[in-house]
């Protein structure tokens, strides 16, 4: 299994980098065009989520027919109904989907 991992300062410009990248990625993964939107959807919630005052580091892991996404960074002072949100578009996008407060794990297949 193959990782790289990219830090970015904690600034919203490098979100649609980050977006492009990782949807680069999954096409390189063979996803299809429908699970490459929800790709990147997904790593826009999750980053926009943990876009606090610190660098926010990614951990792709890219395997045979799965693509892993470690999102790190802590959370945004948000309200419940923005957490709650934020909870449900992960879950229901991503094949799994793990949320703490310092790290949210993704973890896409191709199948």
């Amino acid at each position: 299994m193959d990782k790289i991992s990219i830090q970015v300062p904690a600034n919203s410009i490098y979100i649609k980098s980050i977006r492009l990248f990782t949807s680069s990625l999954a096409s390189d993964m063979d996803f299809d065009i429908e699970k490459i939107e929800d790709i990147r959807v997904v790593i826009s919630e999750a980053l926009n989520y943990k876009l606090n005052q610190e660098d926010i580091r990614i951990d792709y892991f890219l395997g045979e027919d799965e693509l892993k996404i470690d999102v790190y960074g802590r959370d945004r002072d948000l309200d419940e109904k923005a957490y709650a949100m934020r909870d449900l578009i992960l879950k229901e996008l991503a094949d799994e989907c793990i949320i703490s407060e310092e790290k949210i794990s993704i973890i896409l297949r191709t199948k």
